[in-house]
């Protein structure tokens, strides 16, 4: 005999000595006889949560967060917290439920929402050919496993291998396709693994478009593998099973070791005769501009020293010029001068002859012979002799 306290918040059963049990919520205190007293979990969800409650009839209920409950053995056989599920944008799930009558219904739940599915439901989960983590070109059916589809472009690595060219070379083929799912419907009928469905028309195609040529024309027809034109089989596939495909890279290929050294070797001839064809190339173009340079110097000199001539031609030219310009000047002052001396006399004569006029005027008002006056002013004779010389005889004569 003895007390218990059960707490606020808390619950508890307490059975008898026969087992029958009883629900005690607190806060209450109870006194036990012959009794025990089990205390009840606890189990809460948040709003990212819920919880799955399975009774002991079978029957099981979910319960959306944020709520509580406490595990009653007398009630429930047990409860969990569940992870409700967060879709993106980009994402949508495949939800089955059982209806009442024993059918299955199917729906399709895009992002962006968070899910909480049903008693009745479960989630579709997809299981694809993936990528082998320790070589991503080569794909192992069943790895890539998940329940949320991806409606965005994306992309996987392959190689086919061992595919033959009609002159039995073997070769692998190394490609990267880029796909968008666009019909979720068609595809859930249509196939259960399109991964591989894509791989197998991939393959099929590449057999198709090797084995028309030899080793050789499929090197030089290599880069139409990466048109989509090239993957007729592949196109149909996909648009069969609710595909889009957007583009398909060649990455290159890889043949057989002895072959592959072959064309290694190959390669590295032709490319040291680029090499060397470029270096001579580079020779010629070098030896080409030192003869155009030398050209162009030459010409240069030549332009230099035809500067030089007419520049010293100019400047004799000039230099006459000034010569030229500088006696026409002397010259022009010369007649210049003369002009103004000329006048000069001419004007001192005719001042003299206007003084002498005047003077003669002044004369002749005073009664003065001017014949007599002038005549007077005039120098006398000279006496000159006259010599004439006659045969035998000089006469003289003055």
């Amino acid at each position: 005999m003895k007390f218990k306290t059960v707490l606020e918040g808390e619950q508890a059963i307490i059975y008898n000595h026969l087992g029958v049990g009883r629900l005690v919520v607190g806060p209450a205190r109870v006194f036990l006889f012959r009794e025990r007293l089990q205390k009840l979990k606890r189990y809460t969800a948040s709003q990212n949560e819920y919880l799955k409650i399975r009774d002991l009839d079978g029957v099981v209920t979910h319960k959306a967060g944020p709520c509580e409950i406490f595990f009653n053995p007398m009630l429930y056989e047990n409860i969990s917290v569940n992870d409700t599920l967060s879709l993106d944008s980009n994402h949508m799930i495949v939800v089955y439920k059982r209806l009442k009558d024993g059918d299955v219904q199917r729906r399709i739940i895009q992002g962006p929402t968070v899910f909480m599915p049903e008693a009745e439901e479960w989630l579709h989960e997809f299981k694809w050919h993936g990528s082998d983590p320790d070589n991503q070109a080569r794909m192992i059916p069943g790895q890539n496993k998940f329940t949320q589809l991806a409606t965005i472009p994306e992309q996987f690595y392959y190689n086919v291998r061992d595919v033959r060219t009609n002159d039995d070379t073997m070769i692998t083929a190394k490609l990267m396709l880029f796909y968008q799912l666009k019909d979720i419907l068609k595809m859930l009928d249509t196939t259960h693994d399109p991964i591989a469905d894509m791989i197998n028309a991939m393959c099929s195609d590449i057999i198709s478009f090797v084995g028309k040529q030899s080793f050789v024309q499929f090197l030089s027809a290599s880069h139409k593998l990466n048109e989509l034109s090239s993957f007729p089989q592949l196109e149909q596939w996909a648009e069969r099973i609710g595909f889009q495909l957007q583009k398909i890279v060649f990455r290159g290929y890889h043949s057989s070791d002895q072959l592959q050294a072959m064309q290694n070797n190959a390669i590295e001839s032709r490319t040291q005769l680029r090499l060397n064809t470029e270096i001579e190339e580079q020779k010629q173009v070098l030896a080409d501009l030192k003869v155009k340079k030398e050209q162009e110097r030459t010409k240069m000199k030549q332009e230099m020293e035809r500067s030089k001539q007419a520049h010293k031609q100019r400047k004799e030219e000039m230099i006459q010029q000034h010569q030229l310009n500088l006696q026409k000047l002397q010259h022009d002052q010369q007649l210049r001068v003369n002009n103004l001396m000329t006048k000069a006399k001419i004007e001192v004569k005719g001042e003299e002859d206007g003084h002498t006029i005047k003077h003669l005027t002044g004369l002749k008002d005073l009664g003065m012979d001017l014949t007599a006056y002038l005549t007077s002013q005039q120098p006398p004779p000279v006496n000159e002799e006259i010599q004439v010389v006659e045969e035998g005889r000089v006469t003289h004569a003055s």
